[in-house]
């Protein structure tokens, strides 16, 4: 019997489990709370508090994420995106670090070298 569990199923169980809380507990938080429940949610520790900060701000800010899901997703795709929004507008927060390139396993952020970007390497001859 297979007991593993997918990253997507694990996300899905994070966000039900925040639905729990109320958002107002979550807004009353300070910077420690929002890293851990971050974490909770995305299933990674040693969160950027740079990045947290501006996340956390931001959704502060977000009259959209009233409730607990929208707001459990809003988290998880901050993080894994590396982008948030703030005022209306999309900001990049931390484009190297976002988690999606960690979860794609086969790319890089542009302009940084890894396995993905051999392919403009001149062949070596044998």
């Amino acid at each position: 019997m297979n007991h593993e569990v997918s990253r997507r199923t694990l996300l899905i169980g994070g966000a039900l489990a925040s639905a729990l809380m109320p958002r107002a507990a979550v807004a009353k938080t300070g910077l420690a709370d929002f890293l851990s429940l971050s974490a909770e949610l995305i299933g990674r520790a040693h969160l950027s508090i740079e990045s947290a900060r501006i996340y956390m701000q931001s959704l502060r800010l977000d009259r959209s994420a009233r409730n607990s899901v929208r707001l459990a997703r809003r988290i998880v795709a901050d993080w894994y995106s590396g982008q948030t929004v703030v005022s209306g507008r999309m900001i990049c927060v931390d484009y190297t670090g976002a988690l999606m390139w960690d979860a794609m396993g086969f790319a890089r952020p542009a302009g940084v070298p890894g396995e993905a970007a051999k392919w403009a390497l001149a062949p070596t001859e044998k």
